[in-house]
């Protein structure tokens, strides 16, 4: 049987943050109408057959309530600590895109030459995201945005052996004007194991080349910084001093559009190395807060300076401008597994490298 160490602890829910302990009298399946049916595998003996029905099964979460009824995928609960990882910005930065183009990559096998094999952490729910997700933006359609929320919900998870026991990892991507509200969406925070906060250059930079865009989007520059950024980092405890022990990872987002400028264009012409290299990463965290630093406010460089390992790189999730829903001239991702492959050193699922050695202050 596929269960957990009996001397496992129990694990908190990623959604309500309450401990959760595995109850195989307890399992579901979900049908394509979202009703949930009970699952009796007593009577099954055959170990392919149990494994592969566990790998698609549920549990209820016991601390649900009738308006916020949520269950966790079985592998969720059967294998090492859960690792949980949210995108952070407003609506429109980019975050939808820039996870279905890291999720597109790791599908290709994106993560394999670092020592990393990944599986479904549930095959249905994983492939609905790819279809919808993934494979709509590499067929050129641009994504609607992130719909917003009450309560968190992952958005799509993987099962990822590395260093250590395999780990569950969820993604969560929520829309900017959840986490302004004080509700069950802000309070999840505080038990989020990592944090990905994405800057949209049309917001945050200085640079006169980007003033048509920002007028074509109806956007301003904003000197008060991403109200996203502010919500998270005040509501997370500061448990590393003065600092957030998180780790984070700052992606200067549709870097595409900044590439004239040199220092954007050193990194982002540049292939993802086939190692993991810390050096190298710090060189671009440096580069990165310098041109930031020089362009826009130090409101926009607030996760570097609350978080006590950050990491900052330059990505494009589409390589390009949507026009009418759409990118004429497909989607280009460019060095979006950089900033997952420093949260995943980071927080020690990367062999071969001292997580201690990841992130800069």
């Amino acid at each position: 049987r596929l269960g957990p160490d009996p001397a496992s602890p129990e694990r908190l829910c990623p959604h309500c943050l309450l401990p959760v302990a595995y109850d195989e009298t307890r399992l579901v399946t979900i049908d394509a109408r979202g009703a949930r049916l009970p699952l009796d595998l007593s009577g099954e003996h055959r170990p392919a057959h149990v494994a592969d029905a566990l790998r698609r099964a549920y549990q209820p979460c016991p601390h649900a309530d009738e308006d916020q009824l949520h269950e966790l995928p079985v592998p969720y609960l059967t294998h090492g600590r859960p690792l949980s990882i949210a995108l952070v910005g407003s609506s429109g930065v980019g975050k939808t895109h820039l996870l279905a183009a890291m999720l597109g990559e790791v599908e290709q096998g994106g993560l394999e030459p670092y020592g990393l094999k990944c599986l479904p952490l549930n095959p249905d729910t994983h492939r609905t995201f790819l279809r919808e997700r993934v494979q709509s933006l590499q067929q050129g359609r641009e994504l609607g945005r992130t719909g917003q929320q009450t309560f968190a919900r992952f958005a799509d998870g993987l099962l990822v052996s590395g260093r250590g026991p395999t780990r569950p990892v969820v993604f969560f991507d929520l829309a900017g004007e959840d986490l302004a509200q004080d509700g069950e969406v802000a309070r999840f925070l505080r038990g989020v194991d990592a944090f990905l906060f994405v800057l949209d250059p049309l917001r945050a930079l200085r640079l006169a080349s980007l003033d048509p865009l920002r007028a074509l989007h109806g956007l301003r520059r904003r000197d008060l910084g991403d109200e996203a950024f502010t919500t998270v980092l005040n509501r997370i405890p500061r448990t590393a001093g003065p600092y957030v022990a998180a780790p984070a990872a700052l992606a200067v987002n549709k870097s595409d559009l900044i590439r004239v400028e040199p220092a954007v264009d050193r990194w982002l012409g540049r292939s993802q190395p086939p190692e993991y290299r810390p050096d190298e990463v710090r060189e671009e965290s440096r580069d990165a807060y310098a041109f930031v630093q020089r362009y826009a406010t130090a409101a926009w460089l607030r996760p570097f300076d609350d978080c006590a390992r950050c990491t900052l790189h330059f990505v494009a999730a589409t390589g390009g401008e949507a026009r009418h829903d759409h990118f004429p001239h497909g989607v280009r991702p460019r060095r979006v597994l950089a900033p997952l492959l420093s949260l995943f050193a980071m927080c020690g699922l990367l062999p071969g490298v001292d997580e201690e050695e990841v992130g800069i202050r």
